[in-house]
């Protein structure tokens, strides 16, 4: 069983989170990418309903520095995006692991998180180099 309360990271910096009750993840960037992305302009979310898979288009975030597309690391439905971010994509910088977030999934199988993604502290580590 995967801990509802723990967070996983890709080398992507994307975040995910389960979620009580059943497959579905939260996600978002984290904190050092959203530092490295700088004032954060706009944000183009996924479409709630949408199938997507591993490798597609998933979110775009545009700064001052740059526009970066996000693709799906896993294949699930869209069933919530965080909307305040359409008129308020700051709030990515301000906090990136609540206010933050970006789009809620729910896919076939969580169980192979912990073996995929990396914790805190792998992530911690591959950013200490």
């Amino acid at each position: 069983m995967v801990d509802v309360n723990q967070r996983f990271f890709s080398s992507q910096h994307i975040w995910l989170t389960p979620l009580d009750g059943g497959n579905e993840l939260r996600l978002g960037i984290s904190e050092f990418l959203q530092d490295q992305l700088g004032d954060i302009t706009h944000v183009h979310l996924p479409v709630i309903g949408q199938n997507y898979y591993i490798g597609d288009s998933l979110f775009v975030i545009e700064s001052m520095k740059s526009a970066t597309e996000f693709y799906s690391l896993l294949t699930g439905v869209v069933t919530a995006v965080n909307l305040p971010l359409t008129d308020t994509p700051q709030l990515i910088n301000q906090d990136p692991f609540d206010t933050g977030w970006l789009c809620q999934m729910n896919v076939s199988d969580i169980t192979h998180l912990p073996e995929t993604l990396m914790s805190l502290t792998a992530y911690e580590a591959m950013l200490d180099g």
